[in-house]
């Protein structure tokens, strides 16, 4: 068996297709996902309704939607191109940004000293990660920032190796193109070039020189930004949209300082006693460092974070001409900003975690290659050597995985959206609580839920109400609406028991109000 193993190590060590490979992959499981009928998610419909407010309209309009809507421009720019609608023209947009995301990795293990095996299991890791493959059917503007933070950096490691001004183009390009998708790519940007004044073999006057070239394509950026602002008539500073976080950095510590003390003082006054009051800053900073690292060991699935920290315990990853000290840099880079954010906001989702995760991950194929090269040192292949057996049939299973449709138990949204569209009149309004079914409907959205409250305001006999409900809810649903002069109509359902139950309005014109019906 070991030899087999061996005798596919030396075919892998001379296959030059590595990445090439790779991207076909990754573009076959982007496919899988998205050929579903799973509802788009709420992000997503806003950077589509963003796109199309730009298309309709132009920037105004589309700022009015979203103040940072670059995504959306690209999504819309693409769709007038290629003659796409919106909905395909992302998933384009985004399998472009998956192979980016996947051919940067690799050749980030490549640049790190990675042998061709050890950028096969890279590949191998990157192509079945679950949270990557998680957000394969999402509309994010995440998978963007993801890929032109990855590919900045990998300019960004070829100019700190060769002082090259074609690299220090290309990370200023790239960054700049990363940060259009999210802005906190600026913090990288201002931060990222620093390292350079730590690169060792150089002169003090050398190490500034190299830094100002690295930021040379962004001060150029910052300056043209600058002088338009300043010939705009009636200038202020929203209209600089997010950018305006740039002036308010310090105000952001203030706010993640002011936070925390007043969670601590709550703490303090309504849960704890006279003789623990003291400890209330203690539990803030403490709860909050336990979600951080929940969070974070979840994005980057516990099995990696393992042979991250065994990789990093043993310092298995190379050190070739100082490539590790800048990717140990940019990952403390990357976690610090979620941190801050969770600090100032008491909240985190595992998308803001990816950027730092995906630089964790280039651990894990260094020490899957050595607890591999143990494996075959030793003669047994199971007795007091089966670490590496388990993790092969783990990471097997996750590649598996990947190529393995998602489960649709969302698609009767969907599908009761279609219905919607089809059936009920184009004057009609729908009344609803699910975001999503509007969407799909294509009517006029009116936010409401009888849970909430037994007024429906503004109602006309052609509109309609679908709630998204649970079975079991259905019948005193149903009764409350009869109250309220609406008949049941078709029911969408999964098999978890979630339900769309259409009602419309009884046509009986003394039942019509101006404004509500009331119960």
């Amino acid at each position: 068996m070991k030899e087999h193993i061996r005798r596919c190590i030396y075919i892998i060590e001379q296959f030059n297709y590595i990445r090439p490979i790779a991207a076909i992959l990754s573009l076959i499981t982007l496919f899988i996902a998205v050929n579903t009928q799973n509802p788009i998610n709420n992000d997503g419909i806003l950077y589509l309704k963003t796109a199309e407010a730009f298309i309709d309209s132009g920037w105004q309009e589309a700022m009015k939607h979203f103040n940072w809507p670059f995504y959306s421009i690209f999504i819309a720019w693409l769709s007038q191109i290629a003659h796409l609608s919106l909905e395909n023209s992302t998933y384009v947009l985004n399998a472009v940004l998956l192979v980016i995301i996947v051919t940067s990795f690799i050749a980030l293990i490549e640049e790190l000293g990675g042998s061709r095996f050890v950028q096969f299991l890279g590949a191998l890791i990157i192509l079945s990660h679950p949270q990557l493959h998680h957000y394969q059917h999402y509309i994010v503007r995440g998978f963007g920032y993801w890929a032109f933070s990855l590919l900045a950096l990998l300019h960004f490691v070829r100019f700190y190796k060769y002082l090259k001004w074609k690299y220090a183009l290309g990370w200023g390009i790239f960054i700049s193109i990363a940060i259009l998708f999210r802005p906190e790519g600026l913090v990288i940007c201002c931060f990222g070039p620093l390292v350079l004044l730590f690169r060792s073999g150089t002169t003090p006057w050398n190490k500034l020189g190299n830094t100002l070239k690295a930021y040379s394509l962004n001060i150029i950026a910052i300056s043209i930004i600058i002088t338009w602002w300043l010939n705009m008539p009636n200038r202020t500073i929203a209209q600089l949209g997010e950018f305006r976080h740039l002036s308010q950095l310090q105000n952001g510590l203030m706010l993640l300082s002011t936070n925390i003390n007043e969670k601590a003082a709550i703490i303090s006054q309504s849960v704890l006693n006279d003789y623990s009051r003291d400890w209330g800053l203690t539990m803030v900073i403490s709860g909050l460092t336990g979600l951080y690292l929940y969070k974070l060991v979840a994005t980057l699935w516990p099995v990696h974070t393992l042979l991250f920290g065994h990789a990093f315990c043993k310092r298995l990853m190379p050190s070739e001409k100082g490539i590790k000290k800048v990717i140990i840099y940019f990952s403390i880079l990357n976690l610090v900003i979620p941190a801050l954010f969770l600090g100032q906001q008491f909240l985190i989702s595992y998308r803001f975690l990816m950027p730092a995760s995906l630089l964790l991950l280039l651990w894990t194929p260094f020490s899957l290659h050595h607890i591999m090269q143990k494996w075959l040192n030793k003669k047994t292949v199971f007795k007091n050597n089966f670490v590496f057996p388990i993790l092969s049939l783990a990471f097997l299973i996750m590649f598996i995985y990947a190529f393995i449709p998602p489960n649709q138990s969302k698609a009767y949204i969907t599908i009761a959206g279609k219905w919607l569209k089809q059936n009920i009149p184009q004057q009609s309004k729908l009344y609803t609580n699910n975001f999503r079914l509007s969407y799909y409907s294509g009517k006029k959205f009116m936010e409401w839920d009888v849970a909430d409250n037994l007024i429906i305001p503004g109602w006309s006999s052609d509109d309609f109400v679908a709630l998204n409900t649970k079975q079991k809810h259905y019948e005193k649903i149903k009764n409350t609406l009869s109250s309220l002069k609406l008949k049941p109509g078709k029911i969408f359902a999964n098999k978890e028991g979630d339900i769309i139950a259409v009602f419309e309005f009884i046509k009986d014109k003394s039942n019509e109000g101006p404004n509500s019906v009331k119960n």
